[in-house]
């Protein structure tokens, strides 16, 4: 194994922090992404071919993902490994997840199958039940799944990756009421 100089280990570090940085706006793209394709599949009036496209950009800024994950991984520290490797697996799985969920809709759709009709028809039932309460609550509190979000501890290189999770999936989310905001963000 040959020692490396100085410059050397200076430039691999710049290399290593100008992909994970990289890295975090991608993956804040990627969660952007996912939410949309999430509240796409809600709408009554999706189409397959709107569905289709949404997993095309989707799959598109996954590859975009595993190249520089790829990438990252012949530059990291030994001891960074595990860290580095659960942190990939989590968005392996989250475009794994919405991609599966998206397709199994458009099946749905394309077999004629009233999985939207139905859907709606309980909607409109719900919607016109809860409509005065609604309109007396400034936001309406909804179940939300469980959602992980990278947890940021201080270190600046983190920071962009973190914010932009949190930003698309939780800060500019209108559904969300400021307390479950405030509860994610802590």
């Amino acid at each position: 194994m040959a020692l490396q100089s100085p410059s050397q280990i200076d430039s691999d570090e710049l290399t290593l922090n100008k992909l994970k940085r990289k890295r975090g706006c991608l993956r804040g793209a990627v969660t952007k992404q996912i939410t949309k394709i999430e509240s796409d599949i809600l709408k009554p009036d999706i189409t397959v071919e709107d569905l289709e496209e949404s997993i095309e950009l989707l799959t598109e800024r996954g590859e975009e993902l595993k190249l520089i994950d790829s990438q990252i991984e012949s530059l990291i520290q030994v001891d960074e490994i595990e860290v580095e490797f659960e942190s990939i697996e989590e968005y392996k799985e989250k475009i794994t997840r919405t991609r599966f969920k998206t397709r199994k809709l458009i099946q749905k759709i394309s077999k004629g199958s009233n999985a939207n009709n139905s859907w709606q028809d309980s909607n409109i039932s719900l919607n016109s039940s809860n409509q005065n309460e609604t309109q007396t609550k400034e936001k309406k509190r909804i179940k939300l799944p469980k959602l992980t979000i990278p947890k940021f501890y201080g270190e600046i290189s983190e920071w962009l990756n973190f914010w932009n999770a949190f930003k698309s999936a939780i800060h500019e989310n209108d559904n969300v009421c400021k307390i479950d905001k405030f509860n994610y963000l802590r």
